[in-house]
């Protein structure tokens, strides 16, 4: 087994047991929680004590704590993920529109963000000193560092209320009925719904890869190989973009966290924007102590984040020669 085999045979094992813990942990603190998902039920009187039993022992809820594990830890790992316990439908058929609804609205805006901030986070990097060094950093810091609800209301204000340019609110107009996957998302209903969320999330992620791609070229402009290109002739703009594929790996590495990340939605722009997302089902399914939609939706965010870090692991270490695959640092 070579060098590189063991190391990804290594972040794998590595994977499978922070799987592990994760859903592990969830497990524990949903039954941790005060109450139980049928107290609403019972307290306005659609359900009597003797029906929630009955739906206990339906859902397993019934059984020792140890049984319940393992029931779980197989319907997870078999991807079987049960009946929503309020909903009375397939977990995966709540989830699944939902996990779409959020990569539909998040994964263009992330792509989006990624390009146009590189590219000028390269370019600010390359005159650096510049006052649109200055503005850009400082701006993107800003709405970077700004929660991205604040964002969120602020934007709505302007453009929803006061200039009453965009929906305010959802992701289709009240009367629209879609059907399919096309009528839903290539329609000027859903674009003009689209537009303001898609806005806060391209700039929510702006400030990130525009400092990677600024710092990646401040660091390669000195370097050997960009003399050499400077001495054969190549104009300021070739030698920019030599060095900024030079510095694309951080920006890729943290692309791939990031696109994991996706999974779990921006929940509080979820929220704001009444945005049929992932993230805002996970926060309804909480409150309402669902179990079998809150170990699903978590198990998904979780699997997604892990395969995103392993992936970046096994990208950097991939394409850097200067990273050690055996875990000691630089070669």
């Amino acid at each position: 087994m070579s060098q590189f085999q063991r190391f990804l045979a290594k972040r794998l094992a590595i994977s499978l047991v922070l799987t592990l813990v994760a859903v592990s942990v969830i497990f524990v603190v949903l039954r941790l929680l005060p109450g139980s998902p049928f107290e609403a039920l019972v307290t306005a009187g659609n359900l009597s004590p003797s029906q929630v039993e009955e739906i206990r022992a339906l859902y397993g809820l019934d059984q020792p704590m140890w049984k319940q594990y393992v029931n779980y830890m197989t319907s997870l790992l078999t991807f079987q993920f049960g009946y929503s316990i309020l909903r009375s439908q397939p977990v995966w058929d709540v989830l699944e529109p939902r996990l779409i609804n959020t990569l539909i609205l998040l994964v263009p805006a992330l792509v989006t963000t990624a390009i146009l901030s590189s590219s000028l986070g390269m370019y600010v990097g390359w005159n650096r000193g510049s006052k649109l060094e200055k503005l850009s950093i400082i701006t993107t810091t800003f709405l970077r560092s700004t929660p991205v609800f604040i964002t969120g209301i602020f934007f709505i204000i302007v453009f929803a209320y006061n200039l009453e340019l965009v929906p305010a609110f959802g992701m289709r107009s009240v009367t629209a009925s879609p059907e399919g996957y096309i009528d839903t998302y290539l329609s000027l209903d859903f674009a003009h719904h689209y537009i303001l969320p898609f806005t806060i999330a391209v700039l929510y992620y702006s400030g990130d890869f525009l400092l990677l791609a600024r710092n990646g070229v401040v660091e390669k402009k000195g370097s050997e190989f960009l003399k050499l290109h400077r001495a054969k002739g190549l104009t300021e703009m070739q030698q920019l973009a030599r060095a900024g594929r030079n510095s694309m790996l951080p920006i890729l590495t943290y692309f791939a966290l990031r696109l994991g990340m996706i999974f779990q939605g921006l929940i509080l722009l979820e929220v704001v924007f009444g945005w049929p997302g992932i993230g805002r089902e996970l926060v309804l399914a909480i409150q309402q102590q669902d179990y079998p939609l809150v170990q699903a939706a978590v198990f998904i965010m979780a699997l997604a984040v892990i395969i995103a870090n392993l992936a970046a692991d096994v990208l950097y270490a991939y394409f850097d020669p200067t990273v050690s695959t055996s875990g000691g640092g630089a070669a």
